[in-house]
């Protein structure tokens, strides 16, 4: 059985090859369209030949080819043209085999947003002569129920809107590579989250089965600048299935780990040491011959994709500050560059953009009037939640503009089913962002091992359903004011409960942390670190860090260690007011996995104010004895009601809340603590517009409608009934008219 699947895979493989070159003289052949009469916003599509002389049909220096359309309104739009190879998928011993139908053609495909006839002409340049067409019409009808294509909005710059004004709120996740089993898992995935109300997916077109160019292959039809078309096949599979569903695509053109040596540098066909131009990763961003290559990529890619109103975006790369010898300057220079010249090709303007993996990004390159978006990840937070909804708040006061954390998780250890079985970092992450000022919820990364495994989709359906309907474009908002939040049962007494904080992790951490780093961190009566930008999860070898802290009774620190480094052993030190009370070697327990150590250190408190360092004393090579903390604080934050977090934001006639139980995180889930029901609560907001509200809550968790129900706000205040909570809720209150 093994020796038939290798023969039927490697000769598959060779009959892929497509042969690229042609000699002749220059000229255009056998036009044909996909019809007469296309719907606004939907793909009209010219397939044809073309003799001529060229080795390489991708280079528009050797063969270029283009066509103008005149639009009914007398306007002018020019396509570029595209080579192509059709191809048909079938599967054999659980791998997707793509085997290629029929000749190469050419293709140009466009999208009309008028409607009324269209006049076309193309035109080729080949061994320095020029042919044309005759000039052929097509017409575009109204009757599609498309949106058009996915703007900023000028109304409010933090959110999207179609070109037909209707509004856009991103609810998806990573659908970044695909498996062995190629698009029949993006069958699957696309699906499943489509089922679920879900209308975004971020893919990767530079690795995993959907790769242009970026990592080198043997076959003599690929390589620098010449586009696997077998790849490209598969994206226009996930593109036309998209668009079908009603899920946009961002596209991510390139990756980090290509310009990082011992990760994917070696394989990277832009490396010198493969034929490429770039003889170190820095070089690639001041590389004129590189510039060139991408450019040229850009071009093949509006040709092919630019049509679809399911491209949402165009991200020119995955976390681009991770890059050896990162370079901010020349990194914003370079897409000042690229920016500028998409712009110049793409007539649909789709939006772009670019990411990064440090939270805050960098002004350098963000800041540029040519990134339409702020995109940033983090990962090994273990309360995403609050990482998710502080981040979004800062992000989109820095820089006005729509913000998306577009990846977030477990960490780059392995072990998330094992780790996170039911998802509490996706479910947290997904609402910290959404009720912050986020374009949408966060987008989790693990959509196969983790997310699909494990069946999580019905954490998209709630938050379908709450932001159904909702102008966010149409709206400014604002953070929710509130007054008070008392038990709904008078007799209860208040009391003090514990507050979790964290610091951020690894690469996550800030650019625009305080300088010189500070190393005592007041926290509030409410539990949260004043300089929350500059406060580090990682102690490294003889790290250290005081918190100052005002305990209104007598109370306990308990310091969470959950992953150390798994080749040395810290120590953990911990003093309070100068003097110690805690000091012990940290060492790895666990043999498959020695960085997950998951134990906690408590220490009492007395009433007053305190310093209490925590310190790392071990000597040697600093990160190979690192320990990562979250700080939680028993008997600390006083509270007259249920122990319920509440977040959220709103305007005059909408209001978002998402009131959750502090202690549904996953530090805690993960050590096994199981948050306590939550009795029925009473809260009071401000600045509230009078009127009668209509009030929906639902179980987070679970889909499950908690209430409905109608509330009055008078004198700019509203009162609302908190249901039970074990876990997580959200409330949508939406005005009603006179």
């Amino acid at each position: 059985m093994f020796g038939i699947a290798f023969l039927l895979f490697f000769s598959n493989s060779l009959c892929a090859v497509v042969a690229l070159e042609s000699a002749g003289e220059p000229g255009i052949s056998d036009l044909i369209v996909n019809d007469d009469t296309i719907p606004r916003y939907e793909k009209f599509e010219i397939s044809f030949n073309l003799s001529g002389t060229w080795s390489n049909p991708f280079d528009p220096d050797q063969v270029a080819v283009d066509c103008t359309f005149q639009t009914p309104d007398g306007k002018m739009a020019t396509i570029p043209g595209f080579f192509f190879q059709d191809y048909q998928r079938t599967f054999v011993n659980g791998r997707e085999i793509l085997n290629s139908i029929g000749e190469p053609v050419w293709k140009v495909r466009f999208s009309p947003a008028t409607p009324g006839t269209y006049r076309y002409v193309i035109r080729m340049v080949n061994a320095g002569q020029t042919v044309q067409t005759e000039e052929r019409t097509f017409q575009c009808t109204d009757n599609s129920n498309k949106h058009g294509f996915l703007r900023v909005s000028e109304e409010n710059p933090y959110y999207f809107r179609f070109d037909d004004g209707a509004p856009f709120f991103v609810v998806g996740e990573n659908i970044a590579t695909l498996g062995s089993m190629g698009t029949a898992l993006a069958d699957k995935w696309y699906t499943s989250l489509a089922r679920a109300g879900g209308n975004f997916a971020r893919s990767w077109w530079c690795s995993g089965g959907t790769d242009l160019e970026s990592r080198v292959s043997e076959r003599p039809d690929q390589g620098l600048g010449k586009y696997k078309l077998d790849q490209a096949w598969r994206i226009d599979y996930i593109v036309n299935m998209a668009d079908q569903l009603g899920i946009y695509i961002m596209c991510c053109i390139e990756t980090q780990q290509y310009l990082r040596r011992g990760v994917w540098w070696e394989r990277f066909t832009y490396n010198e040491a493969n034929g490429g131009p770039v003889k170190s990763p820095a070089d690639y961003f001041v590389n004129d011959e590189s510039d060139a290559y991408f450019r040229k990529r850009l071009r093949y890619m509006v040709a092919r994709w630019s049509y679809s109103t399911a491209i949402f975006s165009w991200q020119f790369w995955n976390e681009v500050s991770a890059c050896n010898d990162f370079n901010p300057d020349n990194a914003a220079k370079w897409h000042e560059r690229m920016a500028r010249y998409l712009r110049s090709i793409d007539p649909y303007h789709h939006i772009i953009h670019t990411n990064f993996g440090n939270m805050d990004g960098y002004e350098e390159v963000d800041g540029l009037p040519e990134m339409e978006v702020i995109s940033t990840n983090v990962y090994s937070c273990r309360d995403m939640g609050q990482i998710a909804a502080w981040g979004t708040r800062m992000m989109t006061g820095r820089y006005k503009r729509p913000y998306l954390l577009t990846e977030y998780g477990v960490g780059h250890m392995g072990h998330w089913v094992e780790d996170d079985p039911r998802g509490v970092i996706v479910h947290n992450g997904l609402w910290g962002a959404l009720v912050s000022g986020s374009a949408g919820a966060a987008l989790p990364w693990g959509w196969g091992h983790w997310i699909d495994r494990q069946n999580m989709y019905h954490y998209w359906k709630v938050i379908s359903d709450v932001v159904r309907d909702i102008p966010f474009h149409r709206r400014q908002w604002k953070p929710i004011s509130m007054e008070k939040l008392v038990y709904r049962d008078s007799d209860k007494p208040s009391y003090y409960a514990s507050a979790f904080f964290e610091g951020w992790p690894r690469n996550y951490s800030f650019n625009i942390a305080t300088k010189p780093r500070p190393d005592t961190f007041r926290i509030t009566p409410d539990g949260e670190v004043e300089d929350q930008k500059s406060f580090s999860s990682a102690l490294q070898g003889g790290d250290s860090h005081t918190l100052s802290v005002d305990f209104p009774v007598d109370g306990t620190l308990v310091v969470h260690v959950p992953e150390i480094s798994p080749r040395g052993n810290p120590i953990l030190r911990i003093a309070v007011d100068g003097q110690e009370v805690f000091m012990q070697t940290l060492q790895p327990h666990n043999a498959d996995f020695p960085w997950q150590y998951w134990r906690s250190y408590p220490v009492d408190v007395k009433a007053g104010h305190h310093d209490i360092e925590i310190s790392n004393l071990v000597e040697g090579e600093r990160w190979k004895h690192t320990l990562w903390t979250g700080y939680e604080l028993k008997n600390y934050v006083y509270r007259e009601g249920p122990d319920l977090e509440v977040m959220g934001m709103q305007t005059d006639d909408y209001i978002l809340l998402w009131v959750r139980n502090p202690q549904f995180i996953w530090i805690y889930d993960r050590e096994g603590r199981e948050p306590e029901e939550q009795d029925e609560g009473l809260l009071t907001l401000k600045d509230v517009s009078d009127g009668k509200y209509s009030v929906v809550w639902w179980e987070t968790t679970t889909g499950e409608v908690l209430d409905r129900r109608a509330v009055t706000a008078e004198g700019g205040r509203l009162v609302l009934l908190t249901p039970r909570i074990t876990r997580s809720a959200a409330v949508k209150l939406v005005k009603l008219g006179e």
